[in-house]
């Protein structure tokens, strides 16, 4: 069962860790048996000696189906190594009963590790849903739900981390965009977690979410860490979009509203919306990234041209940006204004009527500048 292989990243015979433009990548090896009959880095549910079946393969790896003592699991060998972020937060007895208490995401039950990657994975059998087979209002809704789960383990708002990453996935691409925000305050980042509509399974409260480990490209150049909320909803958003159902229930701007009543009511403020700050346009951007790398990696022709025609918008958008700050600028002068009609009025430079017309035309040319400033801020949507 050969698994697709990331060509434009790394020859198809490498072996062990592997040196590629975008930093290591470490290949993992073994057969699906021994791994699990391992007793090094095993975690959470054994099912040695169960009887295996090859499935499928994707990008994250090797998939099986194993039947043991009378039940049945999905297996996934992983074929490259991208962290231990899933079987950590699978492990955190907190974090996932908080999950798990959604009762819309199924976390693996064990799994195995080598040298610090997640390289198997074992959940209870399910059967996989299509993005097209679910309601997208639904879906967003869950998604809010099960990442405000996470809200008790949030950290505050990491901006130069952030910022640091982008800057770090625009030179492994060779993009010519540069962005960097500010973000909100409530911005805040959660726990590592990969939710997506193509890893969906059937559940008896409906659809639920079956975190996956990253791929290769993902782990080499998305913004990784303690995302915010946001950022997953602009990635889902992404794979909605994609899937071609940009139209439906309502889109991308009804979708939001729907993840925005799942999730806790702050992470969707009009000031974390701000485009100023980032808002959903940064997140879009990091997204569109991440497919980039993907479509580099993957020598996926047509989303490499997809990819950059979004990205000569965002340039657009940026220099949009760009003279609003401009306006922004009216701002100083005005206060430089009203204080040299202080100033000049207090030392007798100016009579009172040319210092008032002085500072009478300093405020409105302040409020001309934060007027226009507001007014054409880029929507969200």
């Amino acid at each position: 069962m050969l698994t697709p292989w990331p060509t434009g990243l790394l020859p198809e015979d490498s072996e062990g860790t592997v040196s590629t433009p975008w930093g290591p990548v470490r290949v993992m090896s073994g057969s699906v048996e021994g791994l699990l009959a391992a007793q090094d880095g095993r975690w959470g549910a054994s099912i040695e000696g169960a009887d295996v079946e090859a499935m499928h393969a994707d990008r994250h790896g090797r998939w099986y189906r194993a039947e043991h003592e009378g039940a049945a699991y999905d297996v996934l060998m992983c074929t490259f190594g991208t962290g231990r972020a899933l079987s950590s937060l699978a492990q955190q007895a907190d974090r996932a009963e908080a999950l798990r208490a959604t009762n819309r995401i199924q976390l693996p039950v064990g799994g195995c590790t080598v040298d610090g990657h997640d390289l198997l994975f074992i959940w209870p059998h399910a059967s996989a849903l299509g993005i097209n087979d679910v309601d997208l209002l639904e879906q967003f809704r869950v998604a809010g739900t099960v990442l405000g789960a996470l809200e008790p383990w949030s950290t505050p708002p990491v901006e130069r981390r952030w910022n640091d990453a982008m800057a770090t996935v625009e030179q492994r691409l060779g993009t010519s965009t540069l962005w960097r925000a500010p973000h909100d305050r409530a911005t805040v980042g959660l726990p590592d977690l990969q939710l997506s509509f193509h890893s969906l399974v059937e559940g008896e409260e409906g659809p639920r979410f079956r975190p996956l480990p990253r791929t290769v490209d993902e782990a080499l150049t998305d913004v990784v860490g303690r995302r915010p909320g946001l950022a997953h909803a602009m990635a889902l958003e992404g794979e909605a979009v994609e899937a071609g159902r940009a139209t439906e229930a309502g889109g991308p701007e009804a979708w939001f509203k729907a993840w925005s009543e799942g999730a806790p009511a702050a992470w969707s403020n009009p000031r974390a919306r701000s485009t100023y700050r980032g808002g959903l346009w940064i997140w879009r951007y990091a997204n569109v990234m991440r497919w980039r790398g993907r479509a580099l990696a993957w020598d996926d022709h047509e989303l490499q041209a997809a990819t950059k025609s979004w990205l000569e918008d965002v340039d657009r958008l940026q220099a949009r940006l760009g003279v609003l700050r401009m306006w922004r600028s009216l701002l100083w002068l005005g206060a430089a204004g009203l204080a040299a009609a202080w100033y000049a009025h207090a030392l007798g430079s100016l009579t009172q009527t040319a210092s008032v017309a002085l500072a009478g035309a300093s405020v409105a040319i302040a409020a001309v500048g934060w007027v226009r400033y507001r007014v054409a801020e880029p929507g969200p949507f």
